[in-house]
């Protein structure tokens, strides 16, 4: 799945107190398959939660921004899905 800079832009500027949680895709309970090569489970998080900076977990919406030289995305989300978990 390729996305054109015009398209990641777009995800990017949404404005996450516009849009309703119920709205946005729900990624809760999503595994990564760390067997799938990097780009496949990118894919895959794309095609759930439709725009990777702004979903939702569990009825809240989220939105996240990335610094240049920061963590993955893969990283990020893997992090924050594992301290969902454990309730933190």
């Amino acid at each position: 799945m390729k996305l054109t800079a015009q398209e990641l832009e777009q995800m990017k500027s949404v404005d996450i107190g516009a849009v309703s949680a119920d709205a946005l895709a729900d990624v809760s309970g999503m595994a990564f398959d760390r067997t799938l090569p990097r780009e496949e489970r990118l894919a895959r998080f794309v095609r759930r939660a439709v725009n990777p900076y702004c979903f939702s977990v569990g009825g809240v919406g989220v939105k996240i921004e990335f610094a240049e030289g920061g963590p993955s995305l893969q990283d990020t989300l893997t992090a924050f899905l594992i301290r969902q978990k454990s309730g933190l």
